[in-house]
C-alpha cells in the first residue's frame, strides 16, 4: 500500500514561469525523496516600474512516503 503525502511550494524566478516551477521542484527534492508529480496551482508576477520583477508559481508537489524504512 502507498502512502503520500502533498506540500504547498511556492516557486520564484526573476526569469521566467518555467523557472520559478524548476526551482520549486528542485529546491524540495533536496530534502524529499520520492517526489512524483508537481501540480501548477496558480501564477502571478511582481511588477516593478511597469515590467515584471519576479513570477511566481504556486505549487503542489507529492511525493511517497518511505514506508520500509527503518529507524535507528
Amino acid at each position: 500500500m502507498a502512502v503520500t503525502k502533498t506540500l504547498c511550494i511556492q516557486g520564484v524566478s526573476n526569469v521566467s514561469f518555467d523557472d520559478a516551477i524548476q526551482t520549486a521542484l528542485s529546491e524540495t527534492s533536496k530534502s524529499i525523496d520520492h517526489i512524483f508529480k508537481v501540480e501548477v496551482v496558480s501564477l502571478c508576477c511582481n511588477v516593478e516600474n511597469n515590467s515584471v520583477k519576479e513570477y511566481i508559481a504556486d505549487t503542489k508537489i507529492s511525493f511517497k512516503i518511505d514506508t520500509e524504512r527503518t529507524t535507528h
